[in-house]
């Protein structure tokens, strides 16, 4: 199994088929191989053969703050979340709110919330200071 799958377990069902188990949200997914069960989890994840993710980045399409904060959900806080197989981008900044979207192994998961509101809000915060992160809503795709 590849590196870039974070979370995933690849097992043989007693079908001799294999299942694919993105363990944090609970993701399912079968094939007739191995690799076939590793080729659905990355699709299932919006995962690439070279193991980005499929979900363009957001930052170019911000300015000012609202690209610093784009930025840093790019980089420290989506490598945080790529143990789990996911991603952060920035939709929207308007008078302190974030609008951000969770993805990859984070989207459905039932933690993502949690994660959102009690991680990536006190890490915009401490970086950014709540003057300028008043508060983030989650953006639904």
């Amino acid at each position: 199994m590849s590196v870039d799958l974070q979370s995933v377990v690849i097992s043989r069902t007693s079908g001799d088929r294999w299942v694919a188990h993105h363990v944090p949200s609970g993701r399912k997914v079968e094939g007739e191989t191995m690799e076939a069960a590793e080729q659905a989890m990355r699709e299932a994840l919006g995962i690439n053969q070279d193991g980005r993710f499929e979900e363009p980045q957001t930052s170019n399409r911000f300015g000012g703050i609202a690209q610093a904060i784009a930025l840093f959900l790019e980089g420290p806080v989506s490598e945080a979340l790529s143990f789990h197989s996911g991603f952060a981008r920035l939709d929207a900044f308007e008078a302190g709110v974030a609008h951000i979207r969770l993805g990859g192994g984070c989207q459905g998961c039932p933690s993502s919330q949690i994660t959102l509101f009690n991680g990536v809000r006190n890490q915009l915060q401490q970086r950014f200071g709540e003057d300028t992160i008043v508060d983030i809503v989650p953006s639904m795709e």
